[in-house]
């Protein structure tokens, strides 16, 4: 492709090095998204898995500056893949039930690719990633697609090309993201996501009307988090917790849930160390925030500790798990939340004051991730 015509903002803003963007350019890469949305052609549901993935992708290796950041096209599909996942299993309609197309025409060509690899090697992610040269040669299948599909027609609205997360080459093994567009990704990236799934949410709506019906939970068959795969980290878990709540460190009994101590809504995956478990009393109150500084130094210290051989019980289990990836969601969780001021959940405080302030030491305790 070539020059846009238009002035990047994004890029007019960062003479002043490393710096992040300015306002105006933050402004101006949200608009170009929008148009994006809005203008641009979808013929599948590929486009919209790769602004997801483009988002994702710069919390675990991007920083909060303004530098251009680099994404292997190998990244990107197996990002797609996990994105793709669960949506193989048959959805049960009011016609039946059946996969939900993903394209105009015949089946996504990546969901029939991740589809096909379930049905010979299962359904557990976690074994899935385990099976060496099955799993890379889905990941190759998936990015050729991604490579002649969505990743240089992404940023074509109508027939004019509008470059302002990358250059469109056309060609080659990975994206460098302009400057300052990695910063916007990390900054915005509730905002970012929630664009692209309500999009999707709508093609795939749009394509499998005779199934769907009036169904209003689309979004949550999707993209949320399976109960029952999240049960099988319980008893993983119980042991390392002495039976007792993460949070309040009441005794759990019989009932012990599963949380996301990264909320499951600022940053959604499934990885192992993420995961604690939490009275139903603690669980309903925390809901999607995050939690304070004395549970993140317990949970980084525990992770430290401990992360050996829960990632052994992971893996067992067939449960997918990355303490590396979840620490870097973490520092970049704690570092937005620090920049916009916001407030933490603390579970030993009376029910009213459980609001605070992120503790300044937060830092030393995470320390310094490299992406």
């Amino acid at each position: 492709m070539g020059d846009s015509g238009e002035s990047s903002l994004l890029e007019a803003g960062m003479s002043e090095g490393l710096q992040p963007p300015p306002p105006e350019a933050q402004l101006d890469f949200l608009q170009k998204l929008q148009r994006i949305l809005e203008e641009g052609q979808f013929v599948a549901s590929y486009k919209f898995a790769l602004l997801h993935a483009l988002a994702d992708l710069a919390v675990l290796h991007g920083r909060d500056t303004g530098d251009t950041l680099a994404l292997t096209t190998h990244e990107i599909a197996e990002r797609f893949v996990e994105l793709y996942w669960a949506q193989t299993r048959p959805f049960p309609g009011r016609t039946g039930s059946a996969v939900l197309r993903q394209n105009t025409g015949r089946q996504a060509a990546v969901v029939s690719s991740v589809e096909t690899f379930q049905q010979k090697h299962g359904t557990k992610l976690g074994e899935a990633r385990r099976k060496g040269p099955s799993w890379h040669s889905l990941v190759r299948k998936v990015r050729r697609i991604v490579v002649e599909m969505p990743l240089w027609k992404l940023q074509v609205v109508g027939r004019a090309p509008l470059e302002f997360l990358y250059r469109n080459e056309g060609e080659g093994d990975q994206v460098f993201l302009l400057p300052g567009v990695a910063f916007c990704l990390r900054r915005f990236h509730g905002l970012v996501v929630e664009l692209a799934r309500s999009g999707w949410v709508r093609y795939v709506r749009a394509n499998n009307s005779n199934l769907l019906g009036n169904v209003s939970e689309l979004e949550e068959f999707l993209f949320g988090a399976e109960r029952a795969s999240l049960a099988a980290y319980r008893p993983i878990l119980l042991d390392p917790q002495k039976g007792r709540c993460f949070y309040c460190r009441t005794p759990l009994g019989s009932v012990a849930e599963v949380d996301h101590f990264i909320p499951w809504t600022l940053y959604p995956t499934d990885l192992g160390h993420n995961f604690v478990l939490a009275c139903r009393a603690c669980n309903g109150d925390k809901r999607d925030r995050l939690a304070a500084f004395p549970h993140l130094a317990s949970w980084t210290v525990r992770n430290e500790e401990l992360g050996p051989a829960l990632a052994d019980g992971f893996r067992r289990a067939g449960l997918p798990f990355n303490l590396a990836a979840i620490r870097r969601i973490a520092a970049w969780a704690y570092a937005r939340l620090e920049a916009s001021g916001g407030l933490c959940w603390q579970a030993d405080l009376p029910k009213a004051t459980r609001m605070v302030n992120l503790a300044p030491e937060w830092r030393q305790v995470v320390g310094e991730v490299e992406p």
